[in-house]
């Protein structure tokens, strides 16, 4: 059995520059706070947005937290878990998948419109050093397993590739549905049936 990381994440990137400013996502998310309205604890709102290519605007919560996330040069709706992970690599991609999507259709609605992500595809970062060191050899274990979890999650056949061949970084990978475009509210909903809480 794959061990499942320490600390998972999910991202998904915007489609294209908003008209939103990214300061306007720090009130956006202590509203969040105020009125529950993602999964998790919420504790605090933290501003990173003068880090360039940094974390952005981080909505800190219990299990996990949610960025509004500048890395990799894209913008884009960031979880990571960092507790109480499934002990299943499949559940615990679901998860993570399940609670990402949610957070970004959330703030989707919050500038119909004008934030507009793109679901068919999503960055997944293994965050564990010690299980999971940013190597080909890892890639090529594990690339037939983590291919089937994630063609169950977007119920067809997916792309699969290293987000990163530098040994210094991240464990992480981009995930493609082989598909034109990917409805997220759909998709929530079949992900939301019999998955794990």
């Amino acid at each position: 059995m794959t061990i499942v990381p320490n600390r998972l994440g999910v991202k998904f990137n915007l489609k294209r520059e908003p008209a939103l400013a990214a300061a306007d996502i720090v009130p956006i998310f202590q509203r969040w706070i105020q009125e529950h309205t993602v999964d998790g604890m919420l504790i605090d709102v933290i501003d990173y947005k003068h880090v360039p290519e940094g974390p952005g605007v981080i909505l800190i919560a219990d299990e996990g937290d949610y960025a509004y996330d500048f890395s990799d040069g894209q913008v884009g709706l960031h979880y990571i878990r960092k507790r109480n992970l499934p002990g299943i690599l499949s559940d615990a991609l679901l998860l993570v998948f399940r609670l990402a999507l949610a957070a970004a259709l959330c703030l989707e609605d919050e500038a119909p419109g004008d934030i507009e992500f793109d679901f068919s595809s999503a960055k997944i970062s293994f965050l564990d050093r010690q299980n999971y060191r940013n190597e080909q050899s890892l890639y090529a274990a594990l690339q037939d397993e983590l291919s089937a979890i994630l063609a169950e999650i977007y119920g067809g056949d997916v792309a699969l590739e290293r987000a990163y061949d530098d040994p210094r970084l991240s464990f992480a990978l981009r995930v493609s549905a082989q598909i034109d475009s990917v409805d997220g509210h759909k998709l929530l909903a079949r992900l939301s049936e019999g998955s794990p809480k």
